[in-house]
């Protein structure tokens, strides 16, 4: 005897349809997991050179959605204040006095950079995340129109990004942070990072660095220096 399936097979699509909503949401946040594991993999990876790539990509479209909400959406000089170089003094008096003050400043958070990487949470130094607060604060202060030396706001453009000195900053922290990835000491091994305990596990006697990372870092610090000079150049002709 033939059995007509066509009810049963109607049942069964009834009784799972209320399912497909919250199938297509696990689809979807199954995806986003898939994208953020994968972008991981790149800021994480062995050679320093795609870790700076891929971070350096993450920065610059987090600088650049900022400096568009900054200059459209936010008051102007809102950050004028209350940023830390305005404890610094307006000019130092002379070009190279001024590009000393600018670099020792940079230097210092160079430093700081490397000492969050001392924290590791599950792959992740911490150093990247001071990075990402340098990169989007100085974005805001771009759209703004919040530097020290008062100027009106930067409308968002490539000319204008490639013509000011600091994008080059914040590059050189990319490579300051990428290449010092290796120099934990604390490790948070798994989430969820607002409750997990960080542990050490290393001392600065496990610290290495290899020439490829050493590479990166001394080009970092020699890209600061040189956009710290320019910087000071142009300090100087503005208050001239």
């Amino acid at each position: 005897m033939q059995i007509d399936r066509s009810a049963e097979r109607h049942s069964d699509i009834c009784a799972f349809q209320p399912w497909f909503g919250s199938v297509s949401s696990e689809t979807s946040a199954d995806a986003s997991a898939h994208a953020a594991s994968a972008l991981g993999d790149y800021l994480n990876h062995d050679d320093p050179v795609v870790r700076f790539a891929s971070f350096w990509a993450v920065c610059a479209a987090l600088f650049a959605a900022a400096w568009y909400v900054g200059y459209y959406l936010l008051p102007e000089g809102l950050l004028r204040s209350s940023t830390a170089a305005s404890a610094l003094p307006a000019y130092a008096g002379s070009v190279w006095a001024e590009f000393l003050t600018i670099f020792a400043w940079n230097l210092g958070v160079c430093l700081l950079v490397v000492a969050a990487n001392t924290f590791r949470s599950v792959r992740t130094p911490l150093g990247y995340l001071v990075v990402v607060v340098n990169w989007v604060q100085g974005a805001v202060v771009w759209g703004t129109g919040s530097l020290a030396v008062e100027t009106a706001r930067f409308a968002p453009s490539l000319s204008v990004a490639l013509g000011r000195s600091g994008v080059y900053e914040l590059t050189a922290y990319v490579a300051v942070a990428v290449a010092t990835r290796g120099v934990m000491i604390w490790h948070q091994r798994s989430g969820p990072r607002w409750r997990e305990e960080f542990e050490r596990t290393q001392s600065p006697r496990d610290w290495t660095i290899s020439r490829r990372e050493a590479g990166v870092l001394l080009a970092g610090l020699a890209l600061l220096a040189v956009s710290n000079y320019r910087e000071a150049v142009m300090i100087a002709e503005a208050v001239g």
